[in-house]
């Protein structure tokens, strides 16, 4: 497991910041996502934006949307990187109850992204 993920699944069980914007295509009560049991909530997201941010050596600014499918979700943030803000995306899998962070870049390579469903894969790979 990558230093990324691992710190994004230790960090996702901390709290996060709230964000009075962000929206979501799933229910906004507590629901288990795909085969895992992994939580697709604005405070689980916001978590695991706030832990690959850090992880990254970003500062999270904003979680802007996020939107889970069949155990994959995507996290829209405002990430800033020194006097830089930036969108940041990130994807995770569920992995059980957690989510895994997985890197756009090898999802969005030629012939990868098995198994990512497509509106997550397309949000991904547009801002590539």
């Amino acid at each position: 497991m990558s230093a990324i993920a691992a710190a994004t699944l230790a960090l996702a069980a901390c709290g996060g910041s709230s964000s009075s914007d962000s929206s979501s295509s799933a229910p906004a009560s507590e629901s288990p996502i795909g085969g895992g049991s992994a939580e697709c909530t604005e405070a689980v997201m916001e978590a695991n934006a706030e832990g690959s941010a850090a992880a990254a050596g970003l500062e999270l600014i904003d979680t802007k949307s996020f939107e889970c499918a069949d155990g994959w979700a995507i996290v829209f943030a405002i990430t800033k990187s020194g006097d830089i803000e930036q969108t940041t995306a990130f994807v995770y899998q569920a992995e059980g109850p957690v989510w895994a962070q997985n890197q756009i870049d090898a999802i969005c390579a030629d012939g990868g992204g098995e198994g990512v469903p497509a509106n997550i894969k397309d949000q991904a790979c547009a801002l590539r």
